[in-house]
């Protein structure tokens, strides 16, 4: 009997181990630069931003930077189970900029975002609450 509660406790154990590993695997997955390729739906033109806009994870941290374009950003991120994702308090540079359209839209879409994917391609999708792909962004080379 306790041969067998002790072969229980290690499986138990095991399986738990696994668990946390993928979810921890899943957010390491977002570590790095990732460009800004589209905001909802629309994709980012060249000519209408001074930088090309991106956003970089350090899920162990949890911190989230950035350009919009036009600004830095900084913040904090908190990846949970099932592909969701927050971004806390953010921090924004103030410089004004020729175009700040993307910036607002880039902003705006941060506040909206509810959960991510990868697809293994070396794409990231951010969205909504709904599922409506607020943000798609492509990893940096």
């Amino acid at each position: 009997m306790k041969k067998n509660f002790s072969l229980a406790a290690l499986a138990a154990a095991v399986m738990m181990s696994c668990g946390s590993t993928k979810s921890v695997g899943d957010a390491t997955a977002l570590n790095g630069e990732w460009n800004i390729m589209e905001v909802n739906g629309s994709k980012v033109d060249k000519a209408d931003v001074e930088e090309t806009p991106f956003l970089g994870f350090d899920a162990k941290d949890n911190n989230v930077y950035g350009c919009t374009g036009c600004n830095r950003l900084t913040g904090t991120l908190k990846v949970k189970g099932n592909g969701g994702i927050d971004f806390g308090q953010m921090g924004c540079t103030r410089m004004l900029c020729a175009n700040m359209e993307v910036e607002r839209q880039v902003l705006d879409a941060l506040g909206k975002t509810a959960k991510y994917s990868l697809d293994g391609t070396g794409k990231l999708t951010l969205t909504d609450k709904s599922g409506k792909t607020v943000i798609l962004l492509e990893k940096r080379k």
